[in-house]
């Protein structure tokens, strides 16, 4: 580094030096930005101070920070935080110095909020494309050609990329924490869900046992079996006739109220898998096996299941499909999937059809479900996929559900490739869409080998 002398012009060229520089008209309201001057020239220092006295950007003054070296440079900026802007020498203790405190600050301390400014006296010893294409550099200038104007113009221009830069930095900062604390409370509720769904379950489960066996079994209690052997006894033909009547109508209120004690236990059971189902998904914990999977057999498992409830309401109910389409997914979720939309079509349909369609699109198959029931309006077609959210009105109140069905449905879809929407018009019923990858050729042949 060359001394500032009359014959070198350079250094004195630096600044031209204001008189008297006013004092800010308003006393400074926050803290001081920042500033290190990074320059083995003291009088470089002082120069500095000198030109910047009474600087303020934003109603804020600056706070000069110096170092007459890299390494001491390096120094200050591992104890001194929110340094705003580096003015910063090239060549001091050696001709890389400068470019080694970048490198130090970019890397070693990975700080991009910094604003440095490179200055050289050294011109065209490093070219100013070659060193912003290989260092993190914000701008650089050669004292040369630095006047006191241009030098507030280039702080001026970082202090502002900084403020920007922080601001944006504490927003992420904080969109991470407001992420972090939402994942957290979620985590606590899906684990709070299983705990309560699991504590429910139990219980639950150890009743739909007697229930059952009441229902079924109810006509062959010993109490119930000395009363007809009594009824038989007595002599009278049209009196034995009455108490027997009489005995089948209590029999039949006894079973159609183990019955209603029997739906209400599987209702309860159903709401609750739903709740764990949930639960499982928010927290990350279900596990789904993906498999090459025959469309047909499992679409007719499903069908058997369901073709009571169709026929009870004497609902047509159809598969249509050209071939036997094999899909890569979960076979217990792939038919949980085709339960909730067939069964549904067929709770909120009161006369007509519901249909599966089945059908491939490139490398996906698409599944169809057509209802000719109430329909959704227009404003809820989204909100169906909510938690707990249902269309009101009179069907689907008698109807009654989760409201989990469908959300956990479409989970389930999106987790195994898929997609998943709805068209549907009031009064004329419902049709739900969704995908699943077919399977690939090696898992096809895979198949055929296992069979």
């Amino acid at each position: 580094m060359t001394e500032a002398t009359p014959e070198s012009g350079k250094k004195l060229l630096l600044f031209k030096k204001k008189e008297s520089p006013a004092p800010p008209t308003d006393p400074c309201p926050g803290l001081p930005w920042k500033l290190l001057v990074v320059d083995d020239d003291e009088q470089i220092h002082m120069l500095t101070r000198e030109v910047l006295a009474g600087f303020h950007f934003e109603g804020r003054p600056i706070q000069l920070i110096f170092a007459s070296s890299g390494h001491e440079a390096k120094q200050i900026l591992l104890t001194h935080q929110e340094i705003a802007v580096i003015l910063l020498d090239v060549v001091m203790e050696s001709s890389h110095a400068g470019l080694e405190v970048v490198r130090f600050i970019r890397d070693d301390l990975n700080n991009h909020l910094v604003q440095i400014l490179l200055r050289t006296g050294q011109a065209g010893q490093f070219p100013e494309e070659s060193v912003f294409e290989q260092h993190d550099i914000n701008n650089f200038l050669e004292k040369a050609d630095l006047t006191s104007r241009r030098l507030k113009t280039a702080l001026k221009a970082g202090l502002r990329s900084y403020r920007d830069i922080a601001e944006l930095d504490k927003i992420r900062k904080l969109e991470s924490e407001l992420r972090t604390a939402a994942d957290t409370a979620n985590r606590a509720k899906s684990n709070f869900l299983n705990m309560v769904s699991h504590e429910l379950r139990t219980p639950l489960q150890g009743t739909k046992g007697p229930f059952e066996e009441f229902k079924s079994q109810f006509h062959l209690f010993t109490g119930m079996k000395k009363l007809a052997n009594h009824i038989d006894s007595l002599p009278d033909a049209q009196l034995r006739e009455r108490f027997h009547a009489d005995l089948r109508e209590v029999h039949k209120e006894v079973v159609e109220i183990a019955s209603q004690g029997l739906q209400s236990v599987e209702h309860l059971l159903s709401l609750i898998e739903d709740i764990l189902d949930f639960a499982r998904i928010e927290a990350g914990k279900m596990t789904l096996i993906p498999i090459p999977c025959p469309v047909r057999p499992l679409v007719e498992d499903v069908f058997a299941i369901i073709q009571p409830l169709a026929a009870q309401k004497q609902l047509t109910l159809t598969l249509q499909t050209e071939s036997d389409w094999v899909v890569q997914a979960d076979a217990k979720r792939f038919k949980q999937i085709l339960l909730n939309l067939l069964g549904n079509a067929i709770k909120f349909t009161e006369k007509g059809s519901v249909t599966l369609r089945v059908q491939p699109q490139e490398n996906m198959a698409l599944f169809e479900v057509i209802d000719s029931g109430c329909g959704i309006p227009a404003d809820k077609l989204e909100a169906i996929f909510h938690l707990f959210e249902q269309v009101d009105n009179s069907l689907t109140r008698r109807a009654s559900g989760t409201g989990l069905g469908l959300p956990i449905t479409r989970e389930l879809v999106h987790k195994q490739g898929g997609t998943m929407r709805v068209h549907s018009t009031p009064g004329q019923g419902s049709h739900f869409f969704f995908t699943l990858p077919l399977a690939s050729q090696e898992n096809l042949l895979n198949l055929e080998t296992s069979a």
